[in-house]
């Protein structure tokens, strides 16, 4: 029978399954100064978690292998063992029918006289040498079933040995498969710790991402922001006309000559709202920031239009505001319309008022459905207010 050679590997198995067990721990006792404060940084935590579930994965599968080894070697030595048993109980029986065989010759002898038996052998025969074969033989059958009764003790004997020796590896084998089990749950309860752990740093990944955007978009934004102001040095007015309700529309002159702008013919940005839920330069926001337009509440799905003639010069994620969509009207005016569920406008697409531009949704940092609206002259944002009656 093949020898169990499995314990050395198990301790080798435990041995790594407690050093990465001590890794995880520490990880979760690290200084949070140690932390990532990148999302390239926390993608390296992450990478090298990634690596510790890998490896664990490689000594679970060498563990279900261990596992599937020591399961047949005791079912191998459980055979065995049966095997070994069942001729035990056979070699007991054939000497048991050998010894009952000679016992009857016994008596028999006993009853008709030792001598008796020689003179029927010395009567029978014809001849000396008929009388010599004839004695050799009784002694040989009388000498072989004496053998055969030692013969039997000898198989009784190995068979016996045969079965204590497999009866001893079958309970070493039992035992490697309760190692192996007890390894294999081990590795799969440090494996689902990590995938915890691995689950809850690519979240920080998601949000330093979303933080690093944020701030990217920012700067293009400042930097946009001052090349405007470098280009327009005339100064831009609107007036303010006042408008309907919810649904108005504000008009206003002509470009003047002293190069001032009025803009009209525009309209609402978003005529199926229901109300305003933020308004311009409330410091109070959730974020605490400057709030740079004005919150219109809608019900997810609510059409967006362009409040005025202009090009679409942005259409894409933007940071906190989610779906937007950014619209130039010329002469240092522009729209942002933010939180879209989807946009319906296309980079370089010539609009006039009231096109359908997107949707109303809650993308970005929002609590709930609306259209944040902002209005910028050369790059500084002002009073929707000023220009709509909400």
């Amino acid at each position: 029978m093949q020898t169990i050679t499995t314990q050395r590997t198990f301790r080798s198995i435990t041995s790594i399954v407690l050093a990465l067990v001590l890794a995880t721990s520490l990880m979760g006792l690290a200084p949070a100064q140690a932390f990532a404060v990148t999302s390239a940084e926390k993608q390296a935590e992450a990478d090298e978690i990634m690596r510790s579930i890998d490896a664990l994965q490689t000594q679970l599968n060498e563990a279900n292998a261990e596992y599937d080894r020591a399961t047949q070697e005791y079912e191998t030595a459980k055979a065995a063992a049966e095997d070994a048993a069942a001729r035990v109980q056979a070699a007991k029986e054939r000497i048991a029918e050998l010894q009952e065989r000679l016992g009857d010759r016994a008596a028999s002898m006993y009853k008709t006289g030792g001598s008796m038996s020689f003179i029927d052998v010395l009567l029978g025969a014809s001849s000396f040498e008929e009388l010599v074969t004839s004695w050799d033989a009784f002694e040989k059958i009388s000498s072989q079933d004496a053998e055969l009764v030692q013969e039997s003790k000898d198989v009784k004997a190995e068979a016996e040995a045969a079965e204590q020796e497999y009866n001893e590896q079958k309970a070493k084998a039992a035992e490697e498969v309760e190692n192996a089990k007890a390894a294999q749950a081990e590795i799969e309860s440090t494996k689902s710790s990590m995938e915890s752990e691995l689950a809850r740093v690519n979240e920080e990944v998601i949000a330093l991402q979303a933080k690093e955007e944020e701030e990217r978009i920012a700067a293009e934004e400042a930097e946009r922001r001052a090349e405007e102001a470098r280009k327009l040095a005339e100064a831009t007015v609107i007036p303010n006309t006042g408008g309907g309700g919810g649904g108005g529309s504000t008009s206003a002159g002509t470009t003047g000559g002293d190069g001032s702008v009025n803009v009209s013919g525009w309209t609402h940005p978003c005529p199926g709202y229901y109300g305003v839920t933020n308004e311009f330069a409330w410091a109070g926001a959730w974020d605490g920031n400057y709030h740079n337009g004005i919150d219109l509440g809608a019900a997810s799905g609510t059409p967006i239009l362009s409040c005025g003639p202009g090009t679409v010069t942005y259409v894409g994620w933007y940071g906190t505001g989610g779906n937007a969509v950014i619209v130039s009207h010329g002469n240092g005016i522009r729209t942002i319309y933010m939180h879209m569920s989807s946009q319906a406008a296309t980079v370089g697409q010539q609009v006039s008022a009231g096109d359908v531009i997107g949707y109303v949704g809650s993308t970005g940092y929002s609590t709930g459905p609306h259209l944040h609206f902002q209005i910028e002259i050369n790059g500084t944002p002002v009073n929707p207010r000023n220009y709509f009656s909400f």
